[in-house]
């Protein structure tokens, strides 16, 4: 009588584990999506607030800011460089720039890509 009592349990415990188990893959794959959904509004909110102080300088004023955020959202690995460029312009800084976009992006020349960065090579 025993021996049947302990095959019970350790056949009850087999199905709580197996339950268990899918209770937490479930959990974890749900924790997964929640980390992707919460990454993509943070990316989409830095974009957002890379796109205002672009504009609250004077810069990338011809883009809107619905465009120039979901520019610099498919960008997102760059808006810390973009951003701590945003900090060393002056304001109306985009007022005062007459490079065209044929004088930015010149392969080794750092000046252009700090120029690039800021008044719209994002993409």
């Amino acid at each position: 009588m025993a021996l049947n009592k302990v095959a019970q349990i350790l056949a009850d415990a087999g199905e709580s584990l197996i339950k268990l188990a899918a209770e937490r893959d479930t959990a974890v794959a749900q924790a997964k999506d929640a980390n992707m959904k919460l990454a993509a509004v943070t990316n989409r909110l830095e974009a957002e607030k890379t796109a205002a102080a672009l504009h609250e300088k004077g810069m990338r004023t011809e883009t809107s800011f619905v465009d120039l955020s979901d520019e610099l959202e498919k960008d997102a690995s760059r808006l810390p460089i973009i951003q701590e460029a945003i900090k060393m312009a002056a304001p109306n800084m985009g007022s005062h720039l007459s490079l065209g976009t044929s004088d930015m992006g010149q392969a080794g020349s750092a000046e252009s890509q700090f120029v690039g960065a800021i008044v719209g090579d994002v993409g």
